[in-house]
């Protein structure tokens, strides 16, 4: 089972019908995708609010990041720039990047109503320009966010975001294939039974 999938079950403690009535078919349930969350707290957390879509781990997430992947020769006058800059860097990385307004679709307002009515004339999204991407953050706009000046986001602060990102991305992958591969062992463990 794909583990962006299977997470979807840590989303609810609640199982479908369908899920209860298969005969020994080797179903995952909630259960065993918790079971199968990889020993690390960081990976964990990660995969958890960006698959699973569980918000209230939030501030545990920027917590454990920052404790783990922030590197100890990157010093800050304002301890709270660091905070700032992960923050930013798991917002980043766990939006798809699709714009907020259109949610993707390209154009402006509900497909439905543009698919019933024929005569009005479809407009393209304001926002993304009917490309269904958000424009990236820019410099500015990430300097401000983490209280510093342009030029000081351009000299310093740029590159430590992206080695973040990388960093973030990096493990991400790590944690994915290591819950790919408890599952398949939970699943095989469960056919022999």
């Amino acid at each position: 089972m794909n583990p962006k999938h299977a997470l979807t079950r840590l989303a609810t403690r609640i199982s479908r019908y369908e899920d209860t009535v298969g005969g020994g078919q080797g179903v995952i349930t909630w259960d065993d995708v918790a079971g199968a969350m990889p020993k690390s707290t960081l990976q964990s957390l990660m995969i958890r609010v960006k698959w699973s879509g569980e918000n209230r781990f939030w501030e545990d997430l920027v917590w454990w990041a920052l404790r783990e992947i922030w590197p100890k020769d990157w010093k800050t006058q304002d301890p709270r720039r660091a905070q700032r800059l992960i923050e930013l860097a798991l917002r980043d990385w766990i939006d798809p990047g699709i714009c907020h307004r259109c949610g993707g679709h390209e154009i402006d307002g509900r497909t439905v109503i543009r698919t019933r009515n024929k005569n009005q004339p479809i407009r393209s999204c304001p926002v993304c320009q009917g490309t269904g991407i958000r424009r990236p953050r820019s410099g500015r706009s990430m300097a401000k966010t983490i209280g510093v000046d342009e030029k000081t986001w351009r000299d310093i602060w740029r590159d430590r975001f992206a080695q973040l990102e990388a960093t973030l991305n990096s493990l991400e992958s790590q944690a994915l294939k290591t819950l790919e591969k408890n599952l398949k062992g939970e699943k095989n463990d469960s056919m022999q039974k």
